[in-house]
């Protein structure tokens, strides 16, 4: 009977210090399946399982360091979609670059997380791809457009949204669609191409709405000088609720403003 209970307590032990490592690397793989490739194994245990854990964590290291450079390079990619598009134009060189950063600004203002502030990024990058099926005539045209010219500009916020449904893999490019069609919409109602009004606008639709239409205002084109920072910056306060979305119109002034304090006094003189 002893030597029977004394075997049952060694199997029990000895099961247990099987069971411990295993589930604990269980667990880690778990975690790493979920995208989680911050987690280590605990390696605590006989050379055994000492051997095991040092291999799955090196291979999450590996998996972890993959990833890294696989989004460096996703995020070149779309920078260089963006400056592949303002080449086009000489005098838009680095449109989608400087909307991106307003857009950025109004969105770390209203404390949207780091996903959402990536998202947002990318979306105002690629914000014009739609651009690409217009013609230079068209787009590159000096002066005012025809009513014709002007139904084909229109086009491109659909042209974009259709160009990226044609980008793989589809859950990557899923995101940015809302922004990209949206982003000529107005709060009022009376924007291009589907007519949203209000909160109906994707959210980082109505963002870059602000940003895009302050960087068209205060840069240069062929035909007009870009007009000073206080003369947008009082467009957009005109435009609020309107045009654009109250909120995000008056974050970017504000935000700006704090950031550009001359600017902010030379408004304040003009007043």
């Amino acid at each position: 009977m002893l030597g029977v209970g004394f075997s049952s307590l060694g199997a029990r032990m000895l099961a247990r210090d099987i069971q411990q490592p295993i589930g604990d690397l269980h667990r880690a793989m778990k975690e790493v399946q979920a995208g989680d490739l911050q987690v280590r194994a605990s390696d605590l245990y006989s050379d055994e399982f000492s051997r095991l854990v040092a291999g799955f964590n090196h291979m999450v290291k590996g998996l972890e360091a993959r990833e890294s450079m696989n989004n460096q390079l996703l995020q070149s990619y779309y920078s260089t979609l963006a400056a592949a598009l303002d080449a086009r134009d000489a005098y838009t060189a680095g449109h989608s670059t400087r909307v991106a950063q307003y857009s950025l600004m109004i969105g770390r203002a209203v404390r949207l997380s780091e996903q959402e502030l990536d998202l947002l990024n990318k979306t105002a990058l690629l914000h014009d791809i739609g651009k690409i099926g217009v013609r230079d005539d068209v787009l590159l045209k000096e002066g005012r457009l025809t009513d014709e010219e002007f139904e084909k500009i229109k086009r491109h916020p659909v042209l974009g949204e259709s160009i990226l449904k044609q980008i793989e893999p589809a859950e990557a490019m899923a995101p940015l669609l809302p922004g990209v069609r949206s982003h000529h919409e107005r709060y009022d109602g009376k924007g291009y191409p589907d007519g949203l009004k209000g909160q109906e606008i994707p959210e980082f639709g109505r963002i870059i709405a602000v940003a895009d239409a302050f960087d068209a205002m205060t840069s240069d084109r062929p035909y007009r000088k870009g007009m000073a920072v206080e003369k947008a910056m009082a467009i957009l306060a005109e435009g609020k609720g309107t045009q654009w979305d109250p909120r995000y119109a008056q974050t970017f002034i504000d935000v700006f403003m704090q950031e550009n304090p001359n600017h902010a006094k030379s408004t304040s003189n003009a007043s």
